[in-house]
């Protein structure tokens, strides 16, 4: 779960929704219609043009645009890449203008497909009315089982509404050397050795409306040295959930906004049951899949909501280049399905921004305040924000201010303050720095959390072919209120170095160093991780990966080290 700082503009997490039609397909048509025209004699008959068969359009698409390109199991990394199979070459497969079963029966799908599409990834619905003017109500969600993102031409496998895909096979092999002790859990324990498999992906259809399909994707995973078939479903997991009511209103020269929010993010899985666990293990790694889908928030039984009720007003003043504005917000958290553990948080803040030309950095002046023990204690910050650019190569921006508690609560007075550079130091070298101390807030609980933090990180292109990047980063975390993180103080640094010596090989190096510091010392770690990795593509949509790792990792409990060789190959469809 992120924890973010609270901005004064407002940030009312909802998310667009934009289609956008790639600019490339509309001029490549405009192109080869235009081509076509200029070859047309006088007395010819117009070109019928050249329409690919079914298997001929698969050849076309190329080895970037197979229908699994991605990764995972997600529904968001499996159904996206048939769009570019449309217009692959610049040529456009043709469609039978017969209207099919769902086109000639629209009258009873064109609800629900307008009704379903809310749950599906890109989409959401908002209903407007004559009768309330300047408002709007938007519902929001997703299910994981359900997708527009499917191009049925392309199925392997086509059964009246029934579509089956073949979207990859792969294989791989581990071995490691792991030296230390595995936490004694119910998994195999191995110390050291060989793991491998042979997997499979596929992905079923079930066409449900004209442009719905409800999809489940699933790896097949066979472990040779231990005999046995893996199964793991990856549709249908953390479905949320946003519904919004909105009022907008011009009242003189006041742009004025008022809403009510509400969000739902859950562990809830439709397909775990349906999971055959079988696990092969060298040392900390192993192949195939476990009966566990949780993590430190999300179980099958957990879930995540919160309320937000705000208002917001802004206007124009001194000749319309500030404006003064101010906003009102207040979040109810609760956890679980029966909305116990429930917490809040008020927030409140006024400002005054330059939105004009003169001043080269744009300054903001803000006062806020925030509870989250109902007004019971209070943390006042005043801040002064400036944003600009120092240079034609060097973006800026700042913030600094001071914040003091009162009420109830243990006094917090200290500085708050911020800065973010990004400067571009020549054509191939750019570097960043951000750093800062200030309040974070919890998106979906009350928690709020001082600290400290700064990172750096330089990017450099030494030739066409080789890229390097040098980062470091350091945290400090003062105790929460609900101390949901308990990590103390982290630091982090390392190396990584790029190298594509041919068109499809890449060669990269990384070494990283990790050190935490929690709130017991017998939890305290750090880490040393080296790798060398080798990306090829061997051919038409195959590619192979080789890598070696070597990991050092101390702690009171359980450190450890290890050497790990691994390769892997895989063919998409």
């Amino acid at each position: 779960m992120a924890m973010h700082q609270k901005s004064l503009q407002p940030s009312l997490g909802l998310r667009a929704r934009i289609a956008v039609l790639p600019c490339l397909v509309i001029a490549s048509f405009i192109s080869c219609l235009n081509a076509q025209n200029a070859e047309e004699l006088p007395g010819d008959t117009q070109n019928p043009g050249y329409f690919p068969t079914i298997a001929e359009d698969t050849l076309l698409r190329g080895a970037a645009d197979s229908r699994s390109l991605g990764r995972g199991l997600s529904p968001y990394s499996v159904d996206g890449p048939d769009g570019p199979a449309q217009t692959a070459s610049g040529l456009f497969r043709y469609y039978d203008n017969e209207p099919d079963f769902y086109q000639r029966n629209q009258d009873f799908f064109r609800p629900l497909n307008r009704g379903l599409g809310v749950f599906t990834p890109h989409d959401a619905l908002a209903v407007e009315s004559s009768r309330l003017q300047n408002a709007s109500f938007t519902v929001d969600g997703s299910l994981g089982l359900l997708t527009r993102t499917f191009e049925p031409e392309l199925a392997h496998v086509k059964a009246g509404p029934l579509y089956f895909d073949v979207l990859w096979v792969g294989a791989g092999a581990i071995y490691t050397d792991y030296n230390g002790s595995l936490p004694q859990d119910r998994h195999d324990q191995h110390d050291d050795g060989f793991a491998a498999y042979v997997e499979l992906g596929v992905r079923g259809l079930l066409r449900i409306t004209d442009s719905i399909y409800i999809s489940a994707v699933a790896n097949v995973m066979y472990l040779p040295f231990e005999n046995e078939v893996a199964l793991r479903f990856g549709n249908g997991d953390d479905p949320p959930l946003l519904l919004r009511f909105t009022i907008t209103e011009q009242l003189g020269e006041w742009e004025v906004m008022f809403f009510d929010e509400f969000r739902g993010v859950t562990g809830l899985d439709f397909l775990v049951n349906a999971d055959s666990p079988a696990i092969d293990r060298a040392g900390r790694y192993y192949y195939g899949f476990i009966n566990e889908r949780s993590s430190d928030f999300y179980t099958s039984n957990d879930a995540y909501f919160v309320n937000t009720v705000g208002f917001y007003a802004s206007r124009p003043t001194f000749d319309n280049q500030w404006r003064l504005g101010l906003g009102i917000e207040r979040s109810d958290f609760w956890r679980t399905f029966s909305f116990e553990n429930h917490s809040k948080r008020d927030w409140f803040a006024i400002w005054m921004q330059y939105e004009g030309s003169s001043i080269p950095f744009a300054p903001r002046f803000s006062y806020q305040y925030m509870s989250n023990d109902g007004y019971d204690s209070l943390l006042h910050q005043f801040q002064l924000e400036l944003t600009g650019r120092l240079t034609e190569n060097l973006n800026w921006y700042s913030m600094a201010g001071y914040a003091f508690q009162t009420g109830d609560a243990d006094e917090r007075n200290r500085f708050v303050w911020s800065v973010d550079l990004e400067h571009t130091l020549t054509t191939t070298t750019q570097h960043r720095l951000t750093a800062g101390q200030g309040y974070f807030y919890h998106e979906f609980s009350s928690d709020t959390r001082a600290a400290d933090y700064i990172r750096y990180a330089i990017d450099q292109r030494i030739t066409s072919r080789l890229d390097a990047r040098i980062f470091a980063q350091y945290t400090h975390n003062e105790s929460s209120a609900e101390d949901l993180f308990p990590m103390r103080d982290r630091f982090g640094g390392g190396f990584r170095l790029t190298y594509r010596p041919l068109d499809f090989t890449d060669i990269r190096a990384l070494v990283y160093y990790d050190q935490a510091d929690q709130s017991t010392v017998e939890e305290d770690s750090s880490r040393w991780l080296y790798r060398l990795e080798l990306n090829q593509q061997l051919g038409f949509r195959l590619t192979g990966k080789l890598f070696y790792q070597y990991e050092e990792f101390n702690r009171a409990e359980n450190p450890y080290t290890e050497h790990l060789v691994g390769v892997s190959l895989r063919r998409y469809f």
